[in-house]
This record gives C-alpha cells, structure tokens and sequence, in this order.
C-alpha cells in the first residue's frame, strides 16, 4: 500500500486540529479537551493536561487473573516505576452468549480499570473487536460463525460491522466515564489488532476507527499497532489515529526499529506499544523464555530516546477454562493453559529476577521510583496428595444424559460446535457402519481430512485410534463389519487466534470415509460442552476401561491456614481437564508437554473445615494411583 498523503486528525469543535503528513514539518496536535483533563499529542509528544508526558506501561489482562487479585497485580506495575496499564477487553468474555452480557465479577471492566486509577496508573484500551491474545478466536465470540455461517470476520461485511456496533455499544455503557476527558484514567483506546499482519483493507480501518470514536469522541486518543516494519503498520493504520509500533529486544539501537515509522511520520511521540519481554507457548515445544540482560538493554534505550512503550506482557496470567487459543505455521499450534509468559511477573504474580532488573533500569531516570514499596513473592502451598474415585463414564448412558445434548442428522455433511452453538468442550458423532462383508471382519482404512481437532475413534466402544490435526495424523486402519457402532468423539483444542487461518470452525469439517467410501448414512450427534461438570447423584460404576471418565475427590485444608495460592500436579495422567470447586482451570497435558502443572488461585479454595471439590475429566488414561498432588512450584519447562 501506498504511504498516505496525510494524517487525518481527530475533527471535533472543541480541539485543535493540524494535519501533519510525510515529509511535513509542521507540528502536530491531536486532543481531548474537558475542562482541566487534556490528553494530546503536540510535536514528538504526549502531552497530559500541558505537560510533557511518556508512557511507561505494562500490560495485564484482567480476564487472566481472578479480580480478587487486581489490587495485587496493579500495585505491582506501579512499583515497578510504570505509570500505565495496558489491557485488551475481550468480547467472547462478556458475551458468551448472543445478547447475555456479563460485567460482574471477574468480568468486572470497570471495576479494574477504576483499581488502576486508584493505584495511580493510567489505563490503554484495547477494545478490538478482535484481540488476538491467544485466545480462542482471537477474543471473537464463536457464535458469530454458527449465527453467520459464512461471516468474514475483521472485514466490512455488514454482518460483523453491525456485531461490532452492538457490542461496542454495550462495552461503552461500561468504560465511557472512565475515558480520561470524563475524569477516569483511560488516556489511548486502541483501534482493532495487528491488522497491517492480517489486511490490507484501509476503509476497514477507517470504519473501525469511525465506531470507536463515536464512543470515545475527543475523551481519549486513538491508536493502532502493528509490526515495525513498513509492510505492516501501512496496512494496518487508521485515519485520524496514531500510529505505534511493537517489537522485543534488539541489539541495534531503537531508533533502528523506529526507522520506518519516521519517515512514514515524520512528527509524533514514538511508541512500541507491544516491547515483548518473554514469548507465548504451544503445546509440544519448549517453553519460551526471553533472557533478563537484552530486554533491560533494549528498555534503557528507549528510555534513553524517550519512546514510550507498554511491556507484553507484564502479567501474563492464565487461560482458564477453555479460553487458550492456537496458531498455525506450519501445523495447527494449540496454546498451552498458563500464560506466564516468561513475564516481569510470573502467572502467579510474583516477581522475578527480570521485574527487578526492569525496576532498576527506570529508577536511572525517574529517581522517585525507590520511594515505591520493594515488593516480594507471595507464599504458596502444597497441600499434598489427593485421590480420587471415577464418577461417571462420559459415553455411558448416564454419562450421556447428565452432561449430553443430542441430536440426530441424516447426510454426510455433520454440524459443527458453531453450529450447535457450543463453544468448547466435546462432541460424539456416531453412525452404524454397513457393509458387504456381513458377520466378516475386515480391515478398512478410516479417514477424516480436516479433524477439528482431535479425534477419539471408537469401534463398538473400544477405541481404536486418535486423529490429531495437531500431529497430522488424518487416517487409521479399523477393523469392522456390518452394523459396527462408529464412534468418533472430537475435542475442540482451541480455536486459531492469528493469521489467515482465523475462520477456525470445530468438529468433522471434510465427510467421513470408510475405504473411501463416504459415510452419508444417520449420525446420532452429542454435544458435552463441559460447561457444568455437576453429577451430584450419579455414580456410574462403569469401569475406566471405556471412553472418557470423570473422576472426582475432595480434600479439606490444614487448620488455621491461610488461602495460598498452590499448583495442581496431573503427571501419570494423559489428557483433559480439572476443576476446583466448579473453577476451570484448563486443559492439562503432560505427556506431551511443556506444562506439567495448573495454576491454582488460593481465592478459589474454600477454608478448613469445608471441603474442597476436585474434579477430573480424563480423555486417554488416568493414573494408576488415581491421585494428584498439589504443589508450592509449577513445573512449567
């Protein structure tokens, strides 16, 4: 794409509006004006009510982190010598399901985004509509693609334009009185995600950027992000919105990195809006760690050229539930449960050796700093193990009835999670097989093309095999005969959060093939989307010999003890998922690695003498102890 003419400044009567382009000189001032509240842009810098001003920021995701814990983890940006927090508000999160908004608890925006001012720090939006995060769908409500099945997501197609206009509707209601002209602490609301690494579409943008300021007005100023290279923030930027860029540490000097961006705008406060201190990671890889040395270097230089930027992440947290997303390249990617980051602080929220070096490195130009409270890692326990006794057979009848919805359809083309509107968790396809052979028993090969994405294959019940999307194993050999019972139980593991792969539909995508002849006959279709594990009353004494169980225990905490954080620790068992009085925590996988252990908040246990409730649902193979134990260090690597 071409290098715009011009910058487009925010058009309001109440502020100052200069147009500034490549190559001009000419200053410029971009502002939101009430009464003694100004945010603004005036030459190379922000300028927050008259005054010179740099953002120091880090970015926490309050969906990461119990709200119990906000205090806790705000107080640690502001002691690290930081001035703002960054978060991406997440839509799925609070609209789960179409037109059911939740703002309560820890879905509580507000209320954050209030702790944040409380504490001193000022606040980046990151509204999206599409986040990214590794998340599940990038943040987008899967819904979306089961209410429009052919919908193009990050596009100005009028079915997601209008989704977005009605959930930015909604979001607002929330957060307009905390923009920074309305006396909160919100000073930059980010205009979508990354899009220059997606898109090219410029009127997209310039619409997305409308929507927002129809909310946001001159209360707040506008931005965008995107990679540091040319390629990237000219097809991502907006009209009217400051352009930022992000990249991690380097050993040339940032200005290098700024390169670009300067002579694409020549006048304006530069920003690294993503300075990535650790890195994300997949399932079946190493953990990703970023060393402390080049990241303090690569700060003290843009401290030194007065950048401002946000550290991604500061907090990385956890993706609880079924919220971890996936990637792809050059296979599908699933991300794994914890998302520490190799973060400043760690999932848990405590300080490393990092956090302190970046606290040091500030204190060398903003002094004050070392008056801020030193703070320490909170204490953690280990309770011990726990066992645990099966429950319930999911494919049993009971196991059916108490957690299943079911449905039957004819045909060859099967419904998909989206189309059944289930976001996460399990579905069971199952059809009658026929053939010629009659009571003969023979060896066909099944195979599925596009699995979505891992598939349990079970022949009257036994299973035979798994299909992995993730290890590209798309066919195994069955041996059957007329009137076989086919079962193929699917596990959504994560929906793609990045790139052009985002369309990202779960279940059986391709038909069915049997000897290469395709499966068109009655499917029987059970959902279990996991979202209530209560089977208070069942207890199906249904061996574990057959399909997946759901185990459960319980274990009551020492007297007199406080709530400590503590890590639950699955090894010997294959794959699924685990509860802590009804809490989430995610999807556990040790055999394939690298995390082994669950964060485990210590606001979610219940005190001594109530007991606490234990549940897990084992895919593969359970231990043979039937116990886990819960530990005071988490084995992530």
């Amino acid at each position: 794409m071409s290098r715009p003419s011009c910058w487009v400044a925010l058009a309001a009567a109440c502020c100052v509006v200069v147009l500034a382009g490549a190559g001009v000189s000419t200053p410029t001032v971009i502002e939101a004006d009430t009464v003694g509240r100004k945010i603004s842009i005036e030459g190379d810098d922000f300028m927050l009510d008259g005054q010179p001003f740099r953002i120091r920021s880090g970015e926490v995701h309050y969906f990461r982190t119990p709200a119990a814990y906000w205090p806790d983890r705000l107080r640690m940006v502001k002691a690290a010598g930081l001035n703002a927090v960054a978060t991406y508000v997440e839509w799925m999160f609070h609209e789960g399901v179409e037109r059911q908004y939740r703002w309560d608890g820890d879905r509580d925006l507000a209320r954050f985004v209030s702790l944040a001012q409380q504490q001193g720090l000022l606040v980046l939006l990151r509204p999206g509509p599409y986040i990214c995060a590794e998340r599940d769908l990038g943040g987008l409500p899967y819904w979306l693609m089961g209410k429009y099945p052919d919908i193009k997501l990050r596009t100005l197609q009028p079915e997601f334009m209008s989704e977005s206009t009605i959930w930015f509707n909604e979001l607002f209601k929330q957060v307009k009185p905390l923009l920074y002209g309305n006396g909160g602490p919100i000073i930059l609301v980010q205009v979508e995600n990354e899009y220059g690494s997606y898109g090219s579409d410029h009127a997209y943008m310039n619409a997305m950027r409308a929507l927002l300021h129809s909310h946001v007005g001159d209360h707040a100023l506008l931005y965008t992000t995107d990679g540091f290279s040319r390629n990237f923030f000219t097809r991502g930027y907006a009209d009217g919105a400051l352009t930022t860029v992000d990249f991690g540490v380097t050993s040339s000097p940032v200005k290098n990195a700024f390169k670009d961006l300067r002579e694409f705008r020549p006048v304006g406060p530069l920003m690294n809006s993503e300075f990535y201190p650790g890195w994300l990671t997949h399932w079946g890889e190493g953990f990703q760690r970023v060393a402390t040395a080049p990241v303090v270097a690569t700060l003290d230089d843009m401290l030194r050229t007065n950048a401002s930027f946000n550290f991604y992440m500061f907090h990385g947290g956890t993706n609880f539930d079924f919220t971890a997303g996936a990637n792809y390249g050059p296979t599908y990617q699933p991300d794994i449960t914890s998302y520490d980051y190799d973060a400043p602080l760690t999932e848990a929220g405590d300080p490393t050796d990092k956090y302190y070096a970046i606290r040091s490195t500030i204190e060398k130009y903003y002094p004050q700093v070392r008056d801020i409270h030193l703070p320490l890692a909170s204490s953690k326990a280990g309770y011990g193990s726990v066992p645990v006794v099966a429950k319930l057979q999911l494919l049993s009848s009971e196991g059916r009835t108490a957690l299943g919805k079911k449905e039957t359809v004819e045909g060859s083309s099967l419904p998909t999670f989206e189309q059944l509107r289930q976001w996460a968790g399990l579905v069971l396809y199952e059809t009658t097989v026929h053939t010629d052979s009659g009571d003969v028993e023979d060896t066909r090969l099944l195979s599925i093309a596009k699995p979505r994405d891992r598939i349990y294959v079970y022949v009257n019940g036994v299973l035979k095999g798994i299909l992995s999307r993730m290890h590209n194993i798309l066919s195994i050999p069955l041996v059957v005969k007329n009137n076989t019972v086919l079962s193929l139980l699917v596990e959504n593991q994560g929906r793609i959060n990045f790139g052009d792969k985002l369309h990202d539909k779960k279940g059986i995508l391709s038909p069915v093939l049997l000897a290469n002849k395709v499966l068109n006959g009655t499917w029987e279709v059970t959902g279990f989307p996991l979202e209530n594990v209560d089977v208070t009353g069942h207890d199906n004494p249904e061996s574990t010999d057959r399909g997946p169980v759901l185990y459960e225990g319980a274990f009551t905490l020492p007297n007199n003890t406080q709530l400590l954080d503590t890590y639950v620790n699955p090894t010997g068992w294959g794959k699924g998922y685990i509860w802590i009085n009804g809490h989430n925590l995610g999807r556990y996988w040790p055999r394939e690695g690298p995390q082994v252990t669950l964060y485990v908040p210590g606001v979610w246990l219940q005190p001594p003498p109530a007991a606490n409730r234990l549940q897990i649902l084992e895919l593969e193979a359970a231990a043979p102890g039937l116990d886990v134990t819960f530990v005071d260090t988490p084995i992530l690597g």
